[in-house]
C-alpha cells in the first residue's frame, strides 16, 4: 500500500486540490482506494506508528463503527513501553497490555480486534455518550456470540470496571 504520509506536505496539499487525494480522518487516502479497515489505519500512520495500538474510538473508527477517530486520538503503546513524557495536544498515548490475539497488525499498523475494541469501550471511566454507544452496537455484530460472547467475557476478565461494563452493555 502507497503510504502518502511520506510524500511532502505541498504534494499532499496538491493533491487534495486535484482530487487525487481525499480526507480520511485525520489524515488522507487516495481516491481509488474503498474505505476499508487498512485504508483506514493508513490514513493514522503519522501518528499510529509500529509501536503504537489504535485503541477505542480510533480502533472503532478503523473497524467502521464511528464516523470519525475523534480527538484527541487515543493510542496504547505496544509491548508494554511507557509512553514517552512529551505531551502532544493531537493524541493521548497510554500503557495497557494486550494478550496475544486481541490485536492485529494491518500493514504492519496495530488495532485492537473489534471484540477488544468494544470490551475497552464498555469498561473506559468517563464519557458513554451516543457515539461510544453506537460504536459498540457495531463492533458487537463482529463479533463472535454477539452481545451474549460480550457478556461471557466480561465475567471471566479482569473485575476492575465490570459493573459499569456490565449496565452500559445492557443499555445497548
Amino acid at each position: 500500500m502507497t503510504r502518502v504520509d511520506h510524500w511532502p506536505e505541498a504534494v499532499r496539499s496538491a493533491e487534495l486540490m486535484r482530487g487525487t487525494l481525499l480526507r480520511c480522518g485525520p489524515g488522507v487516502r487516495l481516491a481509488a482506494w474503498p474505505e476499508t479497515p487498512r485504508v483506514r489505519a493508513a490514513a493514522l500512520a503519522p501518528w499510529l506508528t509500529p509501536d503504537r495500538i489504535a485503541i477505542r474510538m480510533v480502533a472503532a473508527w478503523v473497524w467502521g463503527a464511528a464516523r470519525d477517530p475523534g480527538r484527541p486520538l487515543e493510542f496504547s503503546t505496544a509491548g508494554r513501553r511507557r509512553p514517552s513524557a512529551q505531551r502532544r495536544s493531537e493524541l493521548v498515548l497510554r500503557q495497557y497490555h494486550y494478550p496475544e490475539g486481541t490485536v492485529v497488525p494491518l500493514d504492519g499498523l496495530l488495532v485492537t480486534v473489534p471484540e477488544q475494541t468494544v470490551y475497552d469501550l464498555l469498561r473506559s471511566p468517563g464519557d458513554f455518550g451516543d457515539r461510544q454507544r453506537l460504536a459498540c452496537r457495531l463492533l458487537a455484530q463482529l463479533v463472535s456470540g454477539g452481545r451474549a460472547g460480550l457478556a461471557a467475557r466480561l465475567e471471566q476478565q479482569h473485575a476492575q470496571f465490570r459493573a459499569l461494563a456490565r449496565r452500559r452493555l445492557a443499555e445497548l
